[in-house]
């Protein structure tokens, strides 16, 4: 009997042995399978959907579908990226970086810079990631005109028509570019005339000229198109117009600050060579336009590989977010619909003084560095802003009449169908 059971173990222990190697193989291929499946089955559900749309024309409420997909969920990470980037890479434009260092709200005190970079931030949310159509995204739009329409026109130092066009270019064509060199996959066709619809949309709510674009005269076909003619244009011009200047280097000194001012001091050097790392790898040309040192060559390659080991690790190890990263904040109704952002930058503006915001484990850091914490000074607003107020300090509250006018001419013009209608 003893015998016989212990015979009996032995098999079951060799079966056993045997089984694990069976069943942990099986187990990776099936969820190597399913990654597989479910990495890919979103951009085929939108592709089978919307593929027809290319031709017979892209309602604007299928742009804007597709392209808060992709910031919220297929690439939040690099679409955030890329949009912070676009946004400096237009200071490598030195008729650009020269009106802004004049008016001193980017290069002058930390209190007006740092306010300036919240109340772009905070305009950009508003205008972009609402609908179409939205009060808040007109109003966003109409506040951005009028802060705008103060500069443009002037016979000299002004906003010029092509630095307008070529800013709105990098907004629609970088996080294609960076999502191209850095992800795990590349935007589809029917992804790509979605952006393209979504931002010659606002290009022309923004009163953006597109006569530069060789289709102006005879209209585009779509946004796949006018994406196309954009980037080619885009690219020729900053072949022509960046160079570099002392104010390219001035702002570029002045996001620097932005950028390390969590980050220890004896750990600056590291920020600035990995920063300088990135710049090569997506656009040589600004760093140098920007007058900043070309990185050591093991930055470039440890990037390189690092970049690589992740979008090998997205593309077959992990399963895709089915959780948007939601990054609009609510208007309070309790407080006249004021909104407040999300995210610290500097010096708390628009930050509500939550238990979190104020002795969580960011907030902790921050006082072991002697920061500003949301409510402990009122000039930051801690109650939330008002679209109307957003703007340089002496200009917070003005141009109500003007953006009313705005909004009226928006509204008229509409923000439902498709932008690409012949002319």
């Amino acid at each position: 009997m003893t015998s016989t059971l212990s015979s009996m173990l032995e098999k079951l222990s060799f079966l056993t042995q045997r089984a694990w190697p069976i069943l942990l193989s099986t187990s990776l291929i099936s969820y190597l399978t399913l990654v597989h499946f479910l990495r890919y089955n979103r951009v085929k559900r939108t592709t089978s959907r919307f593929s027809h749309q290319i031709r017979s024309g892209m309602p604007l409420s299928t742009a804007f579908r597709i392209h808060n997909s992709l910031v919220e969920l297929e690439f939040p990470a690099i679409f955030s990226t890329a949009t912070t980037f676009a946004l400096f890479k237009a200071y490598g434009i030195p008729s650009i970086s020269s009106l802004l260092v004049s008016t001193h709200q980017l290069s002058g005190p930390p209190l007006a810079s740092s306010k300036r970079y919240a109340d772009t931030g905070a305009l950009l949310l508003e205008a972009v990631l609402n609908e179409p159509g939205a009060e808040r995204s007109v109003e966003a739009i109409a506040r951005i005109n009028y802060l705008h329409d103060r500069w443009r026109g002037k016979v000299k130092g002004g906003i010029r028509d092509e630095d307008m066009l070529y800013t709105l270019s990098l907004f629609a064509l970088e996080p294609m570019r960076w999502v191209k060199q850095y992800e795990w996959r590349e935007l589809s066709e029917v992804e790509v005339c979605a952006l393209g619809t979504w931002w010659k949309y606002l290009g022309d709510g923004l009163k953006v000229p597109f006569n530069e674009l060789p289709g102006f005269e005879k209209g585009w076909e779509n946004g796949l198109q006018w994406m196309e003619e954009l980037s080619a244009w885009s690219v020729a011009y900053e072949k022509k117009s960046m160079v570099p200047a002392k104010s390219n280097a001035v702002l570029a000194e002045a996001t620097l600050k932005i950028i390390l001012w969590k980050v220890p001091k004896w750990m600056h050097g590291f920020g600035r060579r990995l920063f300088a790392t990135v710049m090569e790898g997506s656009s040589p040309r600004l760093r140098e336009a920007m007058l900043i040192e070309y990185p050591p060559p093991v930055y470039r390659r440890t990037f390189t590989y690092l970049m690589k080991i992740r979008k090998f690790i997205l593309r077959h190890l992990s399963l895709p977010r089915y959780r948007r990263l939601t990054r609009m904040p609510t208007p309070s109704p309790a407080n006249d619909g004021r909104i407040n952002l999300p995210r610290v930058r500097v010096y708390p503006w628009y930050i509500r003084p939550t238990l979190k915001k104020r002795w969580g484990p960011s907030a902790l850091l921050a006082r072991l560095r002697g920061d500003v914490l949301p409510g402990d000074d009122k000039t930051f607003m801690p109650e939330g802003f008002l679209t109307k107020e957003l703007g340089p300090m002496g200009l917070m509250g003005s141009g109500g009449d003007e953006m009313d006018e705005e909004v009226r001419r928006l509204k008229e013009e509409g923000g439902r169908g498709c932008p690409f209608v012949r002319m």
